[in-house]
């Protein structure tokens, strides 16, 4: 990580900790210390005062630890490095500790009450406003995971023949991440054939394609810490029925509707009313049940929701998805899905594939 940009997240949960008048921040998340320290292992801890930054892991990541993580006092610890680190808090006489709630377990969360004595504060939606807006070179990374993304679905069209199982093909797809130099999936990568794509998170299965089959894929790869997510929804051999088409059709135009005014200072429960209308104009609506999406970063779902609920308005450096979808019971569904990036001025489609019916000819 540049060690101005981690100097500069540092010093904005700095600016928390005085709002919220708490002497320091205490993580043993991983998504958050690789946030705050550049750290990508999966055991540490993390500790921010005033006066300085603690970081704590043990001896399998000491090498690891003394290259990623700058600007921090690096400590390895041997033992439980959960009493190492509340015998520090007690040692600097912490008396108020900043947590991100959300990420820590019940018991963890007594121990440090009983251990430290310390009154402990919540700041989870500081933390995720921090994380919100996305700088120039988490933008430059999520890009290049989207890119990967669309590659290794496209690279794999050509393994769409019949007989092919859902799990095989989701298969082929996660080693296609790992080739192009994505650390794996992001989540677990969904492919689902014919009827089963009615499940809008369906999990792949031993079914076989045949010809006439639906073929939605949702997947993303994780690169370099960063998320990607892309849906296409496509047919094999023939089109199933002109049902079929209406709801594809629907879909994208919704899809379209959004993007055709998606900027910054938009309101996030109204970009999702102006897709959501689109549908129920079809006389669908009662089969567009989830949000329209959600935000895109270290984890694959991040603030905002766009979702009726939600009232957030979208800002530059917002990187977020739109995905309606429309699915009947036992006969099928269509779901199209971008990431994108908000803009100054309006948005960039960080996910550039077409998105025009197509249709995989048999082979």
């Amino acid at each position: 990580m540049n060690s101005n940009i981690q100097q500069k997240r540092v010093f904005a949960l700095k600016d928390i900790l005085n709002q919220y008048k708490c002497d320091a921040f205490l993580s043993f998340c991983p998504i958050d210390n690789r946030y705050l320290s550049g750290f990508t292992g999966s055991t540490s801890a993390v500790l921010i005062t005033s006066d300085n930054c603690y970081f704590l892991s043990d001896f399998r990541y000491e090498e690891q630890a003394s290259r990623e993580v700058l600007g921090f006092s690096v400590l390895i610890v041997s033992g439980d490095i959960e009493k190492k680190l509340f015998a520090l808090i007690n040692s600097l006489k912490i008396k108020r500790i900043a947590i991100h709630s959300e990420k820590i377990n019940l018991r963890l969360y007594e121990e440090l009450r009983r251990e430290t004595k310390a009154e402990l504060v919540e700041i989870n939606k500081e933390l995720s406003q921090l994380r919100i807006a996305k700088d120039p070179e988490e933008i430059e990374i999520i890009r290049q995971a989207c890119k990967i993304t669309e590659t290794s679905v496209f690279n794999c069209i050509s393994l769409l023949k019949e007989g092919i199982t859902e799990q095989e093909f989701s298969a082929n797809i996660d080693y296609e991440f790992r080739k192009h130099g994505a650390n794996g999936s992001a989540f677990e990568t969904i492919v689902l054939f014919g009827k089963n794509s009615s499940l809008p998170h369906g999990k792949p299965t031993n079914k076989q394609l045949n010809i006439g089959d639906i073929i939605l894929i949702d997947c993303g790869c994780f690169y370099k810490g960063y998320c990607s997510d892309l849906t296409r929804t496509f047919v094999y051999g023939a089109v199933p029925g002109t049902w079929f088409v209406d709801i594809y059709e629907t879909v994208l135009s919704a899809q379209l509707s959004v993007l055709s005014i998606l900027g910054p200072n938009k309101k996030t429960n109204e970009i999702d009313y102006i897709a959501r209308y689109s549908i129920m104009g079809k006389g669908m609506g009662k089969n567009f049940g989830h949000g329209l999406g959600h935000g895109v970063g270290l984890e694959i779902h991040e603030p905002p929701r766009l979702n009726t609920d939600s009232s957030s308005l979208l800002k530059p450096g917002f990187v977020i998805t739109i995905e309606p979808g429309i699915y009947i019971p036992n006969k099928g569904g269509v779901r199209i899905e971008d990431t994108v990036l908000i803009t100054d001025n309006g948005h960039e489609r960080l996910t550039s594939s077409s998105k025009e019916l197509m249709v995989i000819p048999v082979q």
